[in-house]
């Protein structure tokens, strides 16, 4: 069986739904910062369309799971201890 690739047909349906494409890049230019910037920003706004903007942007650029912003985990090899 053939794993699907992150972008995929699988992912394809909801971006096909987005109404402005482009406006969370266009809104980071105007103030300057990164897209990530502005969707960490834009998901916690008060404007429901506008934190659903922020939320699906993270969602979209992988920064986002279960509605939290993914954190790197740094995992160490276990070794086993003589004892």
């Amino acid at each position: 069986m053939a794993k699907t690739k992150k972008h995929g047909k699988k992912n394809r349906w909801i971006q096909s739904s987005i109404k402005k494409p482009g406006s969370l890049t266009a809104a980071a230019k105007r103030h300057g910062i990164s897209k990530v910037a502005e969707a960490k920003k834009e998901a916690h706004s008060p404007n429901k369309k506008i934190a659903a903007r922020g939320r699906l942007g993270l969602r979209f650029m992988g920064k986002a799971k279960h509605g939290n912003i993914k954190k790197k985990h740094h995992h160490k090899k276990r070794v086993a201890t003589k004892g």
